[in-house]
């Protein structure tokens, strides 16, 4: 054997361990904490990636920032002291990402889910009652902390939704399925641009757990308003079996969205839905327990959730009239002809061309996929997504209300930033121009300065 073969002899038996020492570690990688929790976070890009399908973005595209905790546990009418005081209120957030127990991560949190209880339990024993201080702020007490067990499950809850929400048919597949579709309600020429957009379901938040709360209901009122990131003791979370229902009806809505196309799905009505989904395969038709839950999330009296704006959808079934509406150029959004579209036109001359329509009408199916993906993002705390998004059938934007922004400005037009720009102190300036939710209203919904009230 000469020198060369035996190099490469020498070389390949080294290469044949090398392998068989990275498939160990690759073995060992994949079955690890660290790999569940990369898996994980793709699942939930791609469910990112699944809602992004129109050419502007919605109010809901951003997530709240995370409130920080109160700086004096003592203090009850300001759990959290460090927020800015802006006109828009601190509403800017990262997505939060799922945390797998056990990890360092999750250790974190804990601790400092520990350091916030052990601030609570240090105020002193003794405290006014709010029957003697009639005159001063309700008292505060400290609410207990979840069971680890009940962190667990929203994660597994969590982490479900994330799975679900990525099957989305391929544009191919769309094609094929659209061969056999029923009519769409509006005109094709009414479809919007399958342009990359991130869209208001996608909302999401790190707050504690729990916050401090007063025990006047209107004091609780107003801090669910201002933190209305927060869960609360009173909040109403939706049964695990109920989580699971609402799961799948929302990777259905998502798939009858890739279908329709994002500006035709703003204006679609229930029953078309329902049809899409029964005739197309890819879509799949909703089961029984699917339509009755939504059925009752529709008719259920929502002021047990904390919401307590106005009923203006009466039906289920409610459809609006193509002849209605107007496809407002460059936005993928639509207005009613009338009213809304002149007082936004209105608007437009007035501010100037840099003001920009970044969510109209929106129907019932439509409101429908932003409050579901809501509840999702909140673990179930459907109380909690009523604080940013109104119930089906609550929404003004199905009557006329419209939403506003800076061109250019993406997600900051629906944070405290938008208050800041020129655009908005125009509108200010105007005199006539009036949002619907303002920092101090009673609806339980958080403030929002770009949100034009017109009806």
């Amino acid at each position: 054997m000469n020198r060369r073969q035996f190099l490469f002899q020498a070389l390949s038996v080294s290469a044949m361990a090398a392998g068989t020492g990275y498939a160990t570690l690759d073995m060992i990688r994949r079955s690890s904490p660290e790999w569940a929790i990369s898996q994980a976070e793709k699942a939930r890009k791609a469910a990112e990636d699944a809602l992004k399908s129109g050419p502007v973005s919605d109010e809901g595209t951003l997530a709240s920032a995370p409130a920080q905790p109160a700086a004096n546990p003592t203090q009850p009418s300001s759990p959290v002291e460090t927020a800015p005081a802006t006109p828009a209120g601190d509403i800017a957030s990262q997505p939060a990402a799922p945390v797998e127990p056990g990890s360092d991560a999750w250790q974190r949190t804990m601790a400092r889910q520990q350091a916030q209880q052990e601030a609570l339990t240090s105020v002193p024993a003794e405290q006014p009652s709010a029957v003697a201080q009639s005159d001063a702020p309700a008292t505060v007490t400290p609410q207990p902390q979840p069971s680890r067990q009940d962190r667990l499950n929203r994660l597994a809850r969590q982490e479900a939704a994330q799975e679900s929400l990525t099957s989305v048919p391929s544009p191919v597949e769309q094609a094929t399925a659209e061969s056999t579709a029923p009519e769409a309600p509006v005109e094709p020429t009414a479809l919007a641009q399958t342009d990359s957009v991130l869209d208001e379901s996608q909302a999401t938040s790190d707050a504690p757990v729990y916050v401090e709360e007063s025990q006047d209901e209107a004091e609780k009122v107003r801090q669910k308003v201002e933190h209305f990131e927060y869960d609360f003791s009173d909040d109403v979370f939706v049964t695990q079996d109920d989580f699971q229902t609402l799961v799948s009806a929302l990777e259905r809505m998502n798939r009858v969205q890739a279908y329709v196309g994002h500006g035709n799905f703003n204006i679609v009505a229930f029953d078309d839905m329902v049809r899409y989904a029964r005739y197309q395969p890819r879509i799949g038709e909703f089961t029984p327990a699917e339509l009755n839950y939504l059925e009752q999330l529709f008719y259920d009296d929502v002021r047990d959730l904390g919401f307590f704006g106005e009923r203006v959808i009466s039906r289920l079934d409610h459809r609006l009239n193509a002849n209605d509406i107007q496809k407002i150029q460059g936005t993928g959004h639509f207005l009613l002809r009338g009213q809304s579209e002149s007082f936004y036109n209105q608007l437009r001359a007035q501010v100037g061309d840099s003001l920009i329509l970044t969510s109209g009408v929106r129907g019932v199916v439509k409101q429908y996929h932003l409050f579901m993906a809501k509840v999702v993002q909140a673990e179930g705390n459907i109380s909690r997504a009523s604080r940013s998004l109104a119930p089906p059938g609550h929404s003004y934007h199905a009557i006329g209300d419209f939403d506003v922004g800076r061109v250019g400005g993406g997600l900051a037009n629906f944070t405290s930033d938008f208050a800041e720009t020129d655009e908005y102190k125009r509108l200010r300036d105007l005199g006539f121009v009036h949002i619907r939710y303002t920092q101090d209203n009673e609806f339980g919904v958080r403030f929002e300065p770009w949100h034009i009230r017109v009806v």
